[in-house]
């Protein structure tokens, strides 16, 4: 048995509207990505129950029920979620596969951990959100003998209501991510799950029901982004919009919320660069090449699916993660010896396989090694080497198992070929020489530098903000607050 039935408790899954499941609206299927099979479905929401979501939410935020209880029940309340979560890691993690084609295995050691602690550090940020105080005068060559002395108290207040827009590729890790900061910033959402995997939203939605939130404050509608999606961009009772998607889709997002002026928050896609100089600890740079690239069939936006190397090494290290990479098990989502499972969808999976056929035919990359050749959703890691700068393959998001290695001879030339994409959301550098790091991260232009490691825990707030093609948002609490000043004379 891949799973326990039991498990898939709904048929269909529903809205959660104001405390409250509801679905009224056209059932679609839950598709397995693994097998094809749909082993359940959901309702989409319908117009008025969009409305009714957003309703709650302004309700409940206009109250202020949730943003004004003290920090100490909020972080109570997203403890016992993050347990909740923890006690329930292997029926998540089945889930999770079962609903996007992730390696369970993955899921368990790394969505379901990130989730979990998403909550235990959204509670400790509930409990020690503070502001600042300063004191200022006017300047003497302004007022001579000195002016008034002022007081200016600077405090963070919830965004308001909060339309959340998730991905696919892990709805249940970056969901969690995202409302848990925006819970503890006091905010009342609308969350939106991707179409293409519905199921554990729903689930995180009833442990926080279950945990006492009040109704209203987190509000799930599921559907398409054309319809549910843009509904809720474009309702002027919407205060903030939060969007994890790709680039294209924030384009869209950004133009549809520029009607009423709402501020959106972008986490887009990326291109991100691995650059390996010759000093650096190979092995330990082929081991996490390979990571950067092929986890989660490398449907991540922060995947390394560019590999930078000094040609003194470059073959080696090319050679070291195609190997590497030919190791990896490709298989059933659920099966726990599984290390890439399927793309989630049949159209997603040929998009990928034309980004290396065209890179191939074009003279543009040659595949390393020989990958097992797969059908359908399934597909084995693939290394392009000597993938020709400017080409499609080296500066389009693939979003798939498939990395782009070129060379370098220069550090100047690393640095342009890894600023020389529009996308600007991570990197990492692999190099013992210490100067060099900070002189190399000081010349990338992304929002987070890693070094001698790829993939770094979220709870220390270690993301940067992203640049150009990959968005634009604060991070951590700030991305959900707002800065009010008080300004208060205090000497005339």
């Amino acid at each position: 048995m891949r799973y326990d039935p039991v498990w898939l408790d709904s048929d269909p899954y529903r809205q959660l509207i104001d405390g409250n499941e509801t679905g009224d609206g056209d059932v679609l299927p839950v598709l397995d990505p693994s097998t094809g099979e749909t082993p359940a479905s959901y309702a989409v929401a319908t117009a008025a129950e969009v409305d009714a979501a957003i309703a709650a939410a302004r309700r409940s935020h206009d109250a202020g029920e949730w943003w004004r209880m003290p920090g100490t029940l909020k972080a109570r309340l997203l403890e016992s979620v993050a347990a909740e979560i923890r006690a329930n890691a292997g029926r998540l993690a089945a889930l999770e596969a079962l609903d996007t084609g992730k390696a369970v295995s993955g899921a368990v050691t790394y969505d379901i951990y990130e989730a979990a602690n998403a909550f235990s550090h959204a509670a400790a940020l509930a409990r020690t959100t503070t502001g600042d105080v300063r004191r200022s005068s006017y300047p003497p060559e302004l007022l001579p003998g000195g002016g008034p002395e002022v007081l200016t108290m600077r405090t963070r207040e919830p965004a308001g209501v909060v339309a959340e827009l998730l991905p696919w590729n892990g709805p249940l890790m970056t969901g969690s991510q995202r409302i848990a900061i925006a819970l503890a910033a006091g905010c009342s959402i609308v969350a939106k799950p991707p179409e293409e995997a519905v199921i554990t939203l729903v689930e995180l939605g009833r442990m926080l029901t279950r945990a006492g939130l009040p109704a209203g404050v987190l509000n799930i509608v599921l559907g398409p982004g054309e319809t549910v999606g843009e509904r809720l961009v474009t309702d002027p009772r919407v205060d903030l919009v939060s969007l994890t998607g790709g680039t294209a889709t924030g384009r869209r997002v950004s133009e549809l919320a520029a009607r009423n002026l709402t501020p959106v928050n972008l986490e887009l896609g990326g291109k991100s660069p691995v650059v390996v100089f010759a000093d650096a600890d190979l092995e330990q740079a082929v081991g996490w090449a390979m990571m950067a690239a092929f986890v989660n069939m490398g449907e991540v936006c922060a995947a390394g699916s560019r590999l930078l190397v000094d040609e003194r090494v470059y073959e080696d290290v090319v050679k070291g993660v195609a190997e590497a990479a030919a190791g990896l098990p490709v298989g059933d989502a659920l099966s726990r010896d599984t290390f890439i499972g399927p793309l989630i969808t049949d159209q997603h999976a040929e998009r990928v396989r034309g980004f290396v056929a065209r890179a191939v035919a074009a003279g543009d990359g040659e595949v390393v090694g020989a990958p097992a050749s797969r059908d359908g959703r399934f597909m084995a890691p693939t290394v392009l080497s000597r993938v020709r700068p400017g080409s499609e393959a080296e500066q389009h998001e693939i979003f798939g198992p498939v990395l782009a290695a070129t060379p370098f001879s220069t550090e100047e030339e690393a640095i342009a070929l890894a600023n020389g994409t529009p996308y600007g959301l991570n990197a990492t550098i692999f190099t013992r020489d210490l100067e060099r790091t900070f002189r190399v991260a000081d010349a990338l232009d992304c929002g987070t530098v890693n070094v001698n490691t790829h993939f770094a825990p979220d709870m220390n707030e270690g993301r940067g903000e992203a640049r150009g093609a990959s968005g634009h948002s604060r991070v951590g609490i700030d991305a959900y607050t707002r800065l009010k000043s008080l300004n208060v004379q205090t000497r005339p």
